[in-house]
């Protein structure tokens, strides 16, 4: 599964292009009535940060990773839209892969839906293990 590392404090993730980092991709997803930030980097080693009111670390093994990786591939939304950002308590999700950072609002592309799935799933993971 994954080895689970915990440390105190708010994580302060870079959702720089993960380009020219060690990078694979990185994900936030901040908004809606109460005001969360998430956020969630996956490098290509296999090493997991999420952030979530406390930061986290685990590692995946190769299978979730080429997973990851599959779903990220499958992105063709690779630009920003305001469209939807102007409803109350809306949630913004912003996606930085490969040379592309992009951000949407509300109501996700389709073609996000399977990797912001995994991504979200990894966040719900690492707040069951603490």
């Amino acid at each position: 599964m994954f080895t689970y590392i915990a440390a105190a404090g708010v994580a302060a993730l870079s959702l720089a292009s993960p380009a020219s980092s060690g990078m694979l991709v990185s994900y936030a997803r901040s908004g809606g009535f109460a005001g969360v930030q998430e956020t969630v980097v996956v490098h290509r080693d296999g090493t997991v940060t999420t952030g979530r009111g406390r930061t986290a670390e685990f590692t995946l093994d190769d299978a979730q990773i080429r997973d990851i990786r599959r779903t990220l591939d499958g992105v063709t939304t690779r630009t920003s839209s305001r469209r939807w950002c102007d409803i109350p308590d809306h949630f913004a999700y912003t996606l930085a892969y490969r040379d592309w950072r992009a951000t949407r609002c509300h109501r996700l592309p389709e073609d996000w839906r399977p990797v912001v799935s995994r991504l979200d799933a990894l966040l719900r993971s690492s707040a069951r293990v603490r």
